[in-house]
């Protein structure tokens, strides 16, 4: 009889489990993070919705997760693009940092954004490993932004 019991109640759990994931599925809730949702995990960094990924590359993957990644997200109204961070004109010391990630990860120096026109912001808002560290490029005439992540 116990056996039977905990047949049963294997079931049910499994049933319940599945139950919730069709839901999930159907209410069209995101059970697998996109680019934009790993980056407010990641970083705390909420980007706007409506949005298209235009472009992406990385380093590969890697045992420890380590690496390289670009995004690029653009907006039909980048209206909440400029209250999003603190931005920053001309730090040549991010833009220098942006074109050897660039080039790591071999993006061709014709598909670059045009740093003249560029608002920056740079920083590390992860407390699990401080080396880490997260660049953010914003062309405003494009409502677009160049998003390059490094884990170390």
């Amino acid at each position: 009889v116990r056996v039977m019991v905990e047949k049963a109640v294997r079931r049910k759990w499994k049933a319940w489990i599945l139950a919730g994931l069709a839901a999930a599925v159907l209410t069209g809730c995101a059970l697998f993070p996109d680019d934009a949702g790993t980056i407010a995990i990641n970083w705390g960094v909420k980007l706007p919705d409506g949005y298209t990924v235009t472009y992406e590359t990385d380093t590969g993957s890697s045992f420890g997760g380590d690496g390289l990644r670009c995004h690029v997200f653009t907006w039909q109204d980048g209206g909440d693009l400029e209250d999003l961070l603190s931005w920053s004109e001309d730090d040549e010391e991010t833009i220098a940092l942006v074109k050897e990630m660039l080039s790591e990860l071999n993006v061709p120096e014709e598909d670059w954004p045009d740093f003249s026109a560029c608002l920056s912001w740079h920083g590390n808002v992860r407390e699990e490993d401080p080396r880490d560290q997260l660049v953010i490029l914003y062309l405003p005439e494009r409502a677009c932004l160049w998003v390059l992540e490094s884990f170390v």
